[in-house]
């Protein structure tokens, strides 16, 4: 009985939330806005990480390369960043795989090592901008 309750009750929020426009965050939209929050916490590294890494520049119609590129390359960082942060970076790296997983390969995008070299602060912005222009 309690429970048949309880799940009317979730089933009557979900419908109020439907109605009103306010849409359920999809798998997409949390991975997107956990990345954002993460990358926040190695924004303290910038100045610590002397590294050039490569920046993509690509559009949306070539994501999942993006996204691959950006992978790759936070996987050179294990080594320069401050341990208390290497949690973050693991997460991030687990986090973009995860993401790579729900949207389709793009075609006649180029690899990773065809785009510039950038310092580390420049790197995490361009990550970070991107990982917004998917939210929209």
């Amino acid at each position: 009985m309690c429970k048949v309750l309880i799940f009317g009750c979730i089933s009557a929020v979900m419908l109020l939330i439907a109605a009103y426009g306010a849409p359920l965050p999809t798998e997409k939209e949390s991975l997107l806005k956990t990345l954002i929050r993460d990358l926040k916490f190695l924004e303290k590294n910038k100045n610590k990480i002397h590294l050039d890494l490569y920046t993509p520049s690509e559009k949306q119609e070539c994501s999942w390369q993006t996204l691959q590129c950006y992978l790759t390359e936070m996987g050179t960082l294990e080594n320069e960043i401050e341990e208390e942060d290497f949690n973050y970076l693991q997460n991030i790296k687990k986090n973009l795989q995860s993401l790579m997983n729900l949207i389709p390969l793009g075609t006649g995008c180029k690899i990773c090592e065809a785009n510039d070299k950038k310092e580390f602060p420049a790197f995490h912005q361009e990550l970070n901008n991107f990982l917004i222009s998917m939210l929209k």
